[in-house]
């Protein structure tokens, strides 16, 4: 049988590495649940640059079907104007590799952040359990059969400051 501080210091470390294991688990499943929406950007922003592809060409080719129906698909404002739908949906797609691109980054600084809180986590929780050992040995006690009687606060330890 164990004795009263050495179940405590037990009991205090195994909830230690209890809170440790546990944060580290939710640190794992809040890691793949942020790649899990860093995919989901990256395939809604691939979504929507397929649809600014089809509205370009569909501009572009109304443009043209107006152009020729009108007998003036040479003339410089035909050419314009499917330059400008072109260069249009050119910025449009440079906008959504922009915004990709910094999901991608927020995605990795909260990784980061995560791994930096789940070692804090670690070493609140061997700091709490430094401090439990810490206190249980220090506490006063007495020998076996020894009452104290007798003896004055200046030979007992008391706790008295």
């Amino acid at each position: 049988m164990l004795d009263p501080v050495t179940a405590a210091i037990v009991i205090g470390g195994t909830a230690a590495v209890g809170g440790v294991v546990s944060g580290e688990k939710a640190r794992s499943a809040q890691k793949k649940a942020s790649k899990k929406q860093e995919r989901q950007a990256r395939l809604q922003s691939a979504r929507d640059a397929m649809s600014q592809v089809r509205q370009q060409r569909i501009a572009q080719a109304q443009i043209m079907q107006g152009a020729a129906t009108q007998g003036t698909q040479s003339s410089s404002a035909a050419q314009g104007g499917y330059s400008a739908v072109g260069a249009l949906t050119s910025g449009n797609m440079q906008f959504l590799n922009q915004m990709d691109s910094m999901n991608s980054q927020i995605s990795g600084l909260m990784q980061t952040s995560q791994r930096y809180a789940g070692q804090a986590n670690m070493y609140n929780a061997a700091a709490n359990l430094a401090i439990q050992g810490s206190a249980l040995a220090s506490a006063p006690t007495t020998p076996a059969g020894n009452t104290g009687a007798g003896a004055t606060s200046a030979t007992r330890n008391i706790g008295i400051l």
